[in-house]
């Protein structure tokens, strides 16, 4: 188990020997103690993949009088797929309205409910175009990254830094055309096994008292969950350990989190236990981009 150590001039992380966490049930993460190594190698993020509502690219016009887009042309599925989320993300709905199915025309029947549909959707700041797999007759399904700006916060919820989706197009009236929504999301997320990494630094800087330099390390400037939690590392000396991650469906107090990220939350959050010398409480982390960034803490139920 990482273990933090109180002293009254300075704590560093330290490095744990051997094999890293791999998901929730490994090891430990992070180690902190009074006497520390110097910092740590950058190293690329290990990433999960997650199951999230479907969602597209932003920006809204409103209704208007004029006639319906002409259809845009594209020679392959996976070129008529490109063109059509290129040009969502460039918000140049005219030009993916004409790409749109005939699935899609019913369910949006004009240009402008179409363009209102996508103030809802994340947005899209790069596209890469992977490979086509043939799905039926005159059909394909295209799979594609999209690249997002990464944020956690109470109106839009979890926006990862990618999204792997898979679209479908087909052959229709001698035109490839494409489906309004994706045939499937999933996000990609850091390793769980940063999980504690991050908590770790979070809690080295509530021993030293440091409340804007745990700021930093935080979602936002707000903390979800008991207030009085975060104060304990700054006041109460002694051994602080890190534990390994769980699912959030072990929080105690969830509704704060639940009310503000709406219950998607339970998917991509996690709670990080945390040990002091008389308190134990969780740590809640959400995956920002590559890492993971604190968004409060949970109380333990006594044993």
């Amino acid at each position: 188990m990482p273990l933090i150590a109180a002293r009254p001039d300075r704590r560093r992380l330290l490095r744990v020997a051997g094999a890293g966490l791999l998901g929730l049930a490994v090891g430990v993460g992070a180690t902190l103690a009074a006497h520390g190594l110097g910092g740590r190698p950058e190293r690329a993020a290990s990433v999960e993949r997650l199951d999230l509502p479907a969602g597209a690219a932003p920006a809204a016009t409103p209704d208007g009088p004029g006639t319906a887009p002409a259809p845009a042309a594209a020679g392959t599925a996976r070129a008529a797929v490109q063109r059509f989320l290129q040009a969502g993300a460039d918000g140049d709905f005219e030009v993916a309205y004409g790409l749109l199915d005939q699935a899609g025309r019913r369910r949006y029947p004009s240009l402008a409910r179409f363009t209102r549909a996508q103030a809802d959707r994340a947005p899209v700041t790069a596209v890469r175009v992977g490979r086509e797999r043939t799905a039926g007759r005159a059909t394909a399904d295209v799979t594609v990254t999209l690249a997002h700006p990464a944020a956690i916060d109470p109106f839009a919820g979890l926006v990862p830094a990618r999204t792997v989706e898979v679209w479908r197009a087909s052959r229709q009236d001698g035109r490839w055309r494409v489906a309004a929504e994706p045939v499937s999301l999933r996000a990609q997320l850091p390793g769980d096994d940063r999980a504690p990494e991050a908590v770790s630094a979070w809690v080295e800087r509530l021993l030293d008292c440091d409340r804007p330099g745990a700021a930093d390390l935080q979602a936002g400037a707000e903390l979800y969950g008991p207030a009085d939690l975060a104060e304990l590392p700054c006041t109460e000396r002694g051994r602080w350990t890190v534990a390994a991650p769980e699912g959030f469906d072990a929080a105690v107090e969830p509704e704060a989190y639940v009310a503000a990220f709406g219950p998607e939350v339970g998917a991509w959050a996690r709670l990080v236990p945390v040990q002091g010398p008389r308190t134990r409480f969780s740590v809640v982390v959400g995956p920002l981009g590559d890492a993971w960034r604190v968004l409060g803490t949970d109380p333990v139920t006594p044993r």
